[in-house]
């Protein structure tokens, strides 16, 4: 059966990749102390010509994956195109090749990959339920469990339905205060960087807007969903660490040949197996710390009283305290792990990638960009934002938007 992958951007040596353009576009900072280059790259290399294990690879391919669909494109090649470099590289050169929707046939799994935000949209929006999560379930159950990422369909239809009144108003509002001060860390360490750039004379600067986005998101999700700071955006913690590392064992999980994983022992004598197994415990050691301590301190309460609680003078306003004192959803220690854990992995890259995306499009259109800062000038003024003052970022919110989907 074939799975469908979504491409998604990538941000590789301090610049964000876009495959065969050359065009570069500056911003200033707030205090003008520096300048900014979005800067896209090139992977146009020369193609590694098959050998017999890859000829092998692509005829097993066919035989397992029951071969063409209709008239789609098929991606093959040589092995080493696959794994040598990041995966988003020959995913956009497959892309220029074959289109926005083509089969990616390499060893025994096979993959229909989407570029087309129309058929994203059919998939993801309108028909989710005739999709099978098929190999993205069976590799990330080991690390989100029952997740609403990974989860059967009654899972999460039941899941869901707990976890959603915890988004309500008042927790909106507090969370926009969340957002803004780790947003000012961000900022605070990009001046930091600029000023000490200009004070030893200039010269340039390489950011990796993806990783920076990333920890900002994850200090987001700490805070907001455990009430615990990883302080992502000034060190990288442990934690943070083992996240990174078995997001890196999910993608070679999901591109490798054979699940040698699951073989007997391969915890225990692979060395990057036992690295992966030493990290999920490092990350499930702090979640389980932060369940406990959120349960030996709970307060059962009504959803109802919940969502009325005066979220500026509570000292937990996180999403975990939500749940744990919602009355009537009891739930096991692991499902809440489960659930954390979905939102700690798969949260915040999705996140990172859409403020990247975001910044480059915004960056390759001065015109844009200046009409997305005269909106926020306008809106928010001097003051600090708010849930309704965000509402009323029209414009940057469809600039979000159409960069999100134009890839």
């Amino acid at each position: 059966m074939a799975v469908v992958m979504l491409q998604l951007p990538q941000v590789i040596s301090g610049s964000l990749t876009l495959p065969r353009t050359s065009s570069s576009t500056y911003f200033s900072s707030r205090k003008n102390c520096s300048l900014i280059k979005c800067q896209s790259t090139s992977t146009e290399e020369p193609k590694t010509k098959r050998n017999l294990v890859d000829n092998a690879s692509n005829l097993l391919t066919n035989l397992l994956s029951g071969g063409n669909l209709g008239s789609m494109p098929i991606a093959e090649g040589a092995v080493s195109d696959l794994f040598s470099k990041p995966l988003f590289f020959s995913l956009y050169d497959w892309f220029i090749e074959h289109g926005s929707v083509y089969k990616l046939a390499f060893g025994p799994k096979s993959f229909v990959v989407v570029s087309d935000p129309i058929v994203a949209r059919h998939i993801l929006r309108e028909n989710a339920f005739s999709y099978d999560k098929g190999v993205l379930a069976d590799i990330l159950e080991p690390i989100m469990g029952k997740g609403l990422i990974p989860a059967d369909l009654d899972t999460w239809r039941q899941r869901r339905r707990v976890i959603a009144p915890a988004f309500h108003a008042l927790f909106l509002e507090t969370m926009v205060k969340l957002f803004t001060e780790c947003s000012e860390r961000t900022v605070s360490k990009f001046e930091n960087i600029f000023e000490t750039n200009g004070s030893l004379g200039g010269g340039t600067i390489e950011l990796d807007l993806e990783a920076e986005f990333s920890s900002l998101a994850l200090d987001i999700i700490g805070l907001g969903v455990f009430n615990y700071d990883f302080g992502s955006v000034t060190k990288e913690s442990p934690v943070i660490k083992a996240v990174y590392g078995t997001l890196f064992e999910a993608e070679h999980r999901s591109t490798f040949y054979v699940p040698y994983w699951k073989l007997p022992l391969a915890r225990w004598l692979v060395p990057r197996q036992r690295k992966f197994q030493s990290d999920l415990k490092v990350i499930n050691d702090c979640l389980d710390g932060l369940i406990r301590n959120a349960k030996e301190t709970r307060q059962e309460t009504d959803v109802e009283k919940l969502q009325q609680r005066d979220y500026s003078n509570v000292k937990d306003a996180s999403l975990l305290r939500f749940l744990v004192d919602m009355r009537g959803a009891d739930v096991d220690d692991r499902q809440l792990r489960d659930d954390l854990m979905t939102m700690l992995i798969a949260g915040h890259e999705t996140t990172a990638a859409v403020l990247t995306w975001a910044v480059f499009f915004l960056a390759q259109n001065p015109s844009k960009m200046r009409k997305a800062q005269e909106e926020v000038n306008s809106v928010l003024g001097q003051g600090r934002p708010t849930f309704e003052s965000v509402k009323e970022l029209v414009y940057v919110t469809g600039a979000i938007m159409s960069g999100f989907s134009s890839n």
